[in-house]
């Protein structure tokens, strides 16, 4: 069997597993280069330990980012594990370690920062333009996904109950809040927008968006900002803004509750926005020492 029959195989077991279209196409991509530095038609049987880390030293000499070699690694990693376990190969996934990634504070925008981020929100065309802001509303005070904003049903945004329902990851549903100025915001879109679509959002010629516009339209509105923004960090920010919010509110974070809304099955993937709002609460009510000492 070569090493190219096994992948095709391996992409197959992902998509009976139910892993969405965009992580299978991670693997397809990571894996491949591994397919491709070993040659497609080797015989799987032929590969050893030294083969795995022959490919690992490659990637390590590659002018990649850490994280982006973590990424690759990671994968690889899942790739030989299922090998292993379906095959009785001469190598083995215990040895593979896969690098930490850099973690780097995302920063958390303020009154200001938002203020100005609607206000770089223009367009020729008004339902466009109220479209536009709409969607940002929903990824900063929802923290909705970019493929949650293109599959979200009109049916499934609720603006009196200040609720919506989401399709996330394995088309998995949940509930997830609404605030009154994105409410506000979508009523007004879908009053002058000339397309009766059953989805929520649509492109300019009525068609149901894909993520490459959401994409597209937030990459020219982040050359506009003089700090930086992308999908990811308007989720990354309604995490922690949610945490400090509650605290304010409760005088504690219930991170449990966080983790539903925002469709994550680990609790580890939601610690790290306790983390980051736990250090910005710190940083809020410290007392200076040295501040005491000498009367400042």
């Amino acid at each position: 069997m070569t090493v190219n029959e096994v992948y095709i195989k391996f992409i197959r077991s992902r998509k009976l597993n139910g892993l969405s279209k965009k992580t299978i196409e991670s693997y397809k991509n990571f894996v491949g280069i591994f397919v491709h530095y070993t040659g497609p038609e080797k015989d799987l049987y032929s590969l050893s330990q030294n083969d795995l880390e022959d490919y690992i030293a490659y990637q390590v000499d590659r002018d990649i980012s850490k994280n982006t070699f973590a990424t690759y690694i990671c994968h690889f990693k899942v790739f030989v594990r299922w090998v292993c376990e379906n095959y009785d190969v001469n190598f083995t996934y215990k040895t593979i370690k896969v690098p930490k990634s850099s973690k780097k504070i995302v920063r958390i925008y303020s009154d200001s920062d938002i203020k100005e981020m609607f206000d770089m929100i223009c367009y020729p065309v008004e339902w466009i333009e109220r479209r536009n802001k709409a969607i940002i509303a929903f990824m900063l005070d929802s923290g909705i996904r970019q493929a949650e904003v293109c599959n979200l049903k009109h049916d499934c945004v609720f603006c009196d109950t200040e609720r919506m329902i989401v399709y996330g990851k394995g088309d998995k549903e949940r509930i997830v809040p609404l605030g009154r100025l994105s409410a506000v915001l979508y009523k007004e879109y879908r009053a002058l927008c000339p397309f009766q679509s059953e989805m929520a959002f649509v492109t300019k010629t009525g068609e149901m968006m894909k993520t490459n516009t959401i994409k597209l339209m937030v990459r020219k509105l982040n050359k506009k900002l003089p700090f930086d923004i992308s999908s990811h960090k308007l989720r990354h920010n309604f995490a922690t803004n949610y945490c400090l919010d509650m605290y304010n509110k409760n005088g504690n974070i219930d991170i449990y509750r966080l983790m539903v809304i925002m469709g994550h099955e680990d609790i580890n993937t939601t610690r790290r926005y306790l983390h980051l709002a736990n250090e910005i609460i710190a940083s809020s009510e410290h007392v200076s020492h040295l501040d005491d000492i000498f009367g400042k």
